[in-house]
């Protein structure tokens, strides 16, 4: 199964380019995203996360009960060092 994670986008990079790569805040955390796959997206946009590329466009309230539902049903690993979480 995979799971799409929510996270807001910080900077976009050259949305031209075959693979943009931009940065992305996932629960406090800044990570690279690729962008691939949504060339329109805009900064402070939320997004969903699979495997390094945002996949979809989705609304603030979206991703906040996508929040809850990923911490309800404890379906991210809560590790030492686990950045996610």
């Amino acid at each position: 199964m995979c799971l799409g994670v929510p996270a807001k986008v910080l900077s976009t990079g050259d949305l031209s380019s075959p693979m943009p790569m931009g940065a992305i805040d996932m629960k406090g955390e800044e990570r690279p995203c690729c962008f691939a796959y949504l060339p329109e997206v805009e900064v402070g946009q939320w997004v969903l996360i699979q495997n390094g590329f945002a996949m979809d466009v989705i609304s603030e309230d979206d991703a906040q009960a996508s929040f809850e539902a990923i911490d309800e049903f404890d379906l991210l690993p809560n590790q030492p060092g686990s950045t996610v979480r």
